[in-house]
């Protein structure tokens, strides 16, 4: 074999070894992309991660979200309930202290649908805390929690059993803390009683991952007296009324 035979062999294979290299990167690129779509989200080049977007957790949000546009949504106030300060057990950890300060509970029927298709529409629950800053007349969302129609006569018979629940048994004696609530949605209410003390709460948001936690460590809970349920009960009874009626109109 001559010198220029040598040459060209040596440029061959170190060619083919340098496309078998390049052929073998691409696959493992390939690999590592395909885990990563798999596994829900997607590496940048900076090394950041961009999770999938949450999916909303009523079908009336979703349908506001991805397919009503041009979309019109409707509000219908019912009730507003004025709660004043209340005492709070003693927590394990103490609660955030803007929830001992006065409240109003807001509950409206929410209705959307995509504009000129009125018989797409969904119907929706929503109940507001607004906490007192400090400064006379300023309040802000503290809570908003929104539940779907066919849910809301299931929360106004569990805020029932959950009353008489608390009210009318006695505190167990093996118990330290109880709590029942309702959740849906992105809204959960229920009652906790620590040792012989007893409050009402209200939470709006991620309920799965609040749900499991206790609840005076979630800091957007707005809590009231136990005594106060009936007037939700009551409200939220009005509510789904309204919800009757807008089921019925065209």
């Amino acid at each position: 074999m001559n010198g220029d035979t040598g040459h060209r062999m040596e440029a061959i294979v170190t060619a083919f070894e340098s496309r078998r290299a390049v052929l073998a990167g691409g696959a493992l690129a390939l690999l590592v992309t395909a885990a990563a779509m798999a596994d829900g989200r997607m590496a940048h080049a900076n090394g950041a991660q961009t999770h999938p977007a949450a999916e909303a957790p009523t079908r009336f949000e979703r349908l506001v979200l991805s397919s009503c546009s041009p979309c019109v949504r409707e509000s219908y106030p019912v009730a507003t309930l004025t709660v004043a300060p209340v005492k709070l057990p003693a927590f394990p950890r103490a609660a955030t202290a803007q929830t001992t300060r006065p409240v109003e509970v807001s509950v409206e029927v929410l209705r959307a649908y995509p504009l000129g298709q009125p018989s797409r529409r969904l119907l929706a629950l929503r109940i507001g805390a607004f906490v007192a800053t400090g400064t006379a007349g300023q309040v802000y969302r503290l809570v908003d929690g929104v539940l779907d129609d066919e849910e809301v006569d299931g929360l106004v018979a569990a805020i029932g059993e959950i009353s008489r629940l608390v009210q009318a048994s006695p505190p167990d004696a093996g118990a330290d803390t109880m709590d029942a609530d309702f959740h849906g949605g992105s809204l959960r209410v229920g009652a906790i009683r620590l040792r012989s003390e007893t409050v009402a709460y209200i939470q709006g948001g991620d309920i799965p991952a609040i749900g499991l936690r206790p609840v005076w460590e979630v800091p957007t809970t707005v809590y009231l007296p136990v005594t106060d349920l009936p007037s939700l009960a009551k409200a939220l009874g009005e509510a789904a009324a309204k919800i009757l009626t807008l089921r019925g109109a065209r």
